[in-house]
């Protein structure tokens, strides 16, 4: 190999390995910061998440005096998906979902940052070792 080669070979090196131990830094924080979130601080997580703090389209009940009966089966299936919704949307129901999505961002960023890391690494540590035995 040419001079000119290695060096190339070795930023090459050098910046995958950078890169994926950067996202492997990032997936480590994003699981750490999501359980800290989780057990220690969980008012924290509510805030976090923007479907659990808006409010639904329809503010008060309407009110059923003066309605036909097909007028009354819409409000009573309103007011049924209103209920429905704000299930949904308060509390651990709302804020599960976003967690358990973090937390699989995360995992995937480990699960494919950490091996390219340390593959890489080796192939520094090995080139690094032949280097000082041929010196």
């Amino acid at each position: 190999m040419t001079t000119k080669t290695k060096l190339i070979r070795t930023i090459y090196l050098y910046a995958v390995a950078l890169v994926s131990l950067i996202f492997t830094g990032i997936g480590a924080g994003t699981i750490l910061n999501t359980g800290l979130k989780y057990y220690l601080f969980p008012e924290a997580e509510k805030k976090s998440y923007f479907d659990c703090n808006y409010e639904p389209p329809m503010a008060a009940y309407p009110s059923k005096e003066g309605t036909t009966p097909e007028q009354k089966e819409q409000i009573d299936a309103m007011i049924k998906d209103y209920k429905k919704w704000k299930e949904e949307r308060t509390g651990d129901n709302c804020i599960r979902p976003a967690r358990q999505n973090k937390i699989i961002d995360a995992l995937t960023m480990l699960i494919i940052a950490l091996p390219i890391c340390l593959f890489h690494w080796r192939i520094i540590k090995k080139d690094k070792k032949d280097k000082e035995e041929n010196n």
